[in-house]
């Protein structure tokens, strides 16, 4: 007999209810094991991945894990130099100066998350990276540090990969996210 995943089906609505209730101040859970200032055991690891920019990996006592994963690759940007204004060449480190305010994308920010039993384009994978990319541009700081100059921008990948160790699942559940996650057309931090 095959063994059976439980399948998360949320409605749009419930989707909507859900973030709407952890965004609050103080948050409002719906896991009433614990209160809102109980603390829940976590272990936090962080260069995980050797091909990744950034990664990390955190568990949670209930045996859940997310492997997160950031890749910066320069690009050239879409926009063009205008005749006659001078060509911003500035590559250095230094602080974010007051050129770069608002000359931001989103689009430079892309989120692929990834939970077992689910299809990437199903309503919880795709929940999870829409909230999560919004939490990260909300304030538009991030999006204007990735402006290098009129030529060139930062693209940030966020691969984020979730599985639960405790579930007697997990050997196919891993075995399918190490090859999955190494399939060119997958994520670009766990390759």
């Amino acid at each position: 007999m095959a063994p059976q995943q439980a399948l998360v089906n949320l409605s749009p609505a419930e989707l909507s209810f859900l973030r709407s209730t952890l965004s609050q101040t103080p948050p409002i859970r719906l896991d009433v094991t614990k209160g809102p200032r109980d603390f829940r055991s976590m272990r936090a690891e962080y260069d995980v991945l050797p091909s990744a920019n950034g990664s990390a990996r955190i568990a949670l006592e209930d045996g859940t894990e997310a492997l997160v994963g950031v890749k910066a690759e320069v690009e050239r940007s879409r926009q063009r130099p205008t005749l006659g204004e001078p060509e911003d060449v500035d590559m250095g480190e230094g602080e974010e100066t007051e050129d770069s305010k608002g000359k931001g994308q989103n689009a430079w920010v892309e989120m692929s998350v990834e939970v077992p039993g689910f299809r990437e384009d199903d309503a919880l994978p795709v929940f999870l990276s829409s909230m999560l990319t919004e939490s990260l541009l909300a304030s538009g700081e991030l999006k204007d540090r990735l402006y290098i100059n009129r030529r060139f921008h930062w693209k940030l990948y966020v691969d984020v990969r979730s599985h639960n160790t405790s579930s007697r699942h997990t050997a196919n559940s891993l075995r399918f996210s190490s090859s999955h996650l190494r399939s060119p057309t997958r994520s670009r931090c766990f390759q």
